[in-house]
Formats: C-alpha cells, sequence, structure tokens
C-alpha cells in the first residue's frame, strides 16, 4: 500500500534546489562582469625577438596627439554637438546643381556607392568605357555615333569627386567630338563640352537613372579614395577658426550666399568684389521644445529675424581693427583701420570670403571687424558648413 505524501513542500523543494546547484555545476556562471574591467591590470607589451618582423604588431587604434590649437583651452569647454546625419542614411536623394552655364549632379550617398552604378547605368546603354581610372575618379567612353549625325563621332568623360557635404558625390560630365576621320587620334579632353547640349542629355540621362534606382549600399572597393579629400574643412590660421573650402571662388561665393540665408542667418548686406557678406543670426526655433500653447497661438518661442540700423558701407569705413599686415590681407579694401568713428552697438558678423589659387577661406567677425572667440567662430563656420551646397 502507497502511503499519501504530507510533506508536499519538502518534496518540491528538493528538485529546485538540485536544479540551481546544476547550473553552477554546469559552469553556467550568471554573474555580472560588465565592470570586470575597472579590476584590469595593465600588462607588459609582447616582446618579438630580434629575428622576426614585428611590422604587424603596430596600433590598431591610434590614438592622436592632441591639437591644442584647435580649442580655446583658456574657455569653459563645452562637448561639441555631433554632426548632423547625413539624409543617405534614410532616404536617398538627386539633384542637378546649377553655377552659371556649368551643371553637376548631386547625390548624397559616398563615391563608392555612385562609381559603380555609373558604370552599371553605361553598361546598361551599351556605351563602351575606353578607360577607367578610379583614383582621378574619371571614366573616359567609346566613341559614339549618334543617327542624327552620322559624320561625326562623340563620347564622354564622368567625373566623380567628393560632394560638399560629409557621404555625399559630384558627378561632372564633359563631352568631346571630332570627325570620323579625327576621331581615333584624338587626345587630350576639352576644358569645356565641345556640345553644350550633347553633355546636358547624358547628364539628365543619368541623373534620371540614379534617382529612379535606389541605393543597394554595395560599394567598390577600388574607388574608395575617389575626389582625394574633403573639399571642406575648419582650419587654425593664426589661432583663428577659419572654414577653408577647395573650390573656384565663383562656386565658393554662390555657396557661402545661400548658407547665409539659411539656419538662423539673415543676409543684411554684401560687397561682391570685397568678398564680404554682413549677417545677423538668431538662434533658429526648435519645434521640438514649443509648448502646445506656443504651437497653437505663437507668441514668445516665435523665431526672431535680426535687423540693423548700419550698412555695410558704414562698417567697412569705421572697422574698429588695428592696422597690421594680417588685416590689410583680410580686408583689402579698406583704407584706414580704426581710424573712422566708432559705431556703437553694431549687431551681426562680417563674414570674409579671400581666395587664393588653391583654396577659398572663409572667416567670421564681429560688427567691428574684430575676432570672435574660438568657440563662438568655429560654432558659427559649423552651421554654415552645414548648409553649403
Amino acid at each position: 500500500m502507497i502511503k499519501p505524501i504530507t510533506n508536499w513542500r519538502g518534496f518540491v523543494l528538493l528538485p529546485l534546489s538540485l536544479f540551481v546547484v546544476s547550473c553552477s555545476w554546469m559552469g553556467n556562471d550568471f554573474r555580472d562582469r560588465g565592470n570586470d574591467y575597472l579590476l584590469a591590470e595593465p600588462i607588459k607589451p609582447i616582446v618579438v625577438p630580434s629575428k622576426y618582423n614585428a611590422n604587424s604588431l603596430d596600433e590598431l587604434y591610434v590614438v592622436p596627439t592632441l591639437q591644442t590649437d584647435d580649442f580655446d583651452l583658456t574657455e569653459a569647454f563645452e562637448t561639441p554637438r555631433p554632426e548632423a546625419l547625413a539624409t543617405s542614411n534614410f532616404e536617398e536623394s538627386v539633384k542637378i546643381q546649377k553655377l552659371g552655364a556649368k551643371r553637376w549632379i548631386l547625390v548624397n550617398s559616398p563615391p563608392s556607392e555612385v562609381w559603380p552604378r555609373i558604370r552599371n547605368f553605361l553598361a546598361a546603354n551599351q556605351v563602351a568605357v575606353a578607360d577607367s581610372d578610379a583614383v582621378a575618379g574619371t571614366i573616359d567612353s567609346a566613341w559614339l555615333q549618334f543617327k542624327d549625325s552620322p559624320e561625326v563621332r562623340d563620347r564622354y568623360r564622368v567625373y566623380v569627386e567628393q560632394g560638399v557635404q560629409p557621404e555625399s558625390t559630384e558627378i561632372h560630365i564633359r563631352h568631346d567630338a571630332a570627325n570620323v576621320a579625327n576621331a581615333v587620334a584624338a587626345g587630350d579632353w576639352p576644358e569645356l563640352s565641345i556640345n553644350p547640349e550633347r553633355e546636358a542629355w547624358m547628364l539628365d540621362e543619368l541623373a534620371a537613372t540614379l534617382a529612379s534606382q535606389a541605393s543597394t549600399g554595395s560599394t567598390s572597393l577600388l574607388a574608395q579614395g575617389i575626389g582625394g579629400g574633403p573639399k571642406i574643412s575648419v582650419k587654425m590660421l593664426a589661432g583663428e577658426p577659419v572654414l577653408r573650402m577647395a573650390l573656384s571662388y565663383e562656386r565658393a561665393r554662390a555657396t557661402i550666399a545661400h548658407a547665409l540665408r539659411q539656419q538662423g542667418f539673415t543676409t543684411f548686406d554684401l560687397e561682391i568684389d570685397e568678398g564680404v557678406f554682413y549677417v545677423g543670426y538668431e538662434e533658429p526655433v526648435n519645434p521640438d521644445e514649443e509648448s502646445w500653447y506656443t504651437r497653437w497661438f505663437g507668441g514668445a518661442s516665435d523665431a526672431v529675424i535680426p535687423t540693423t540700423p548700419y550698412s555695410l558701407a558704414e562698417l567697412l569705413a569705421n572697422l574698429q581693427v588695428p592696422d597690421s599686415p594680417e588685416a590689410r590681407a583680410i580686408f583689402p579694401g579698406v583704407e584706414g583701420f580704426a581710424v573712422g568713428e566708432k559705431l556703437t552697438e553694431v549687431p551681426g558678423y562680417l563674414v570674409v570670403v579671400l581666395a587664393t589659387e588653391t583654396q577659398v577661406d572663409i572667416r567670421i567677425r564681429d560688427g567691428y571687424g574684430n575676432r570672435l572667440t574660438k568657440r563662438d567662430a568655429k560654432e558659427k563656420l559649423s552651421i554654415i558648413r552645414r548648409n553649403l551646397i
């Protein structure tokens, strides 16, 4: 006869305790190891015998040397805001930009992704490639024959370059033409397209194809260095932050004019010949920080448009900058420094565009022509940089 179990609690607890012990016995340690790195101790680096090559043991993540010239260490340091995410992270856009007679395609994807898509476009349209240089970012087509001009042969060169914004690409097209007898012997490419209409046709066809085909995310390892370094960078010249642009002066001036009307900036006046913009700045309203009342009825959070009682000519005639070779180089059109009337409560900033043979430098000064603090100058230049096209 089987006796009923009266002490059922002990019967149930025994297997549970055995289960817990078995987990530890089987090697499953559930201890939190998240802070174990705090107890780590440094160890001596590996010493490779002299008869072996130790080149492969270089640091994978080299800590860069602190550039003390990049920040004003005498001021309170604030962690800078991260760069805005490129729109290519969410949705790709393809645009045709125009400046004067020049047109080019702008894609907010890196050149390493755009390069194979251009090759696919040429292959799909049966355009043979005569030469391709991923380092220079050029693709040359073979000689082509259009039905409306049988006596002429045409060819194209596609230039793929880094865009002004990070993770963006510029595509330029150049057209060349020659008679049938001279097509084979043709050598150097012309400075400008022989037929602008043929150039525009190819540019439009390529842009339409890139816009209609979503990026697959595939990249070309050979094209990772296309276009060289970035076109835009922030440098320190004589202790002053400067926005350096590897662009022509005409384009740099145009894209700066666009940026100085965006994201809180207002252009009061400008002197094209002097390369000086007089601008105001007001922190733009953040919609996420507005209350429901101000969103519905407006109020204190409405955007404020800056104004000024002065013209740019008045400011340039009354700069309070000490006369020096540096001042004369930055304001070459100013006849005298710190000699005119000192204006009172001058609002806004002076943005100075200076061009050399190889680059264009952008400085921002206060309304009197004096330097800003490094942090303030870098903050304003960063805003300008984000709005360049």
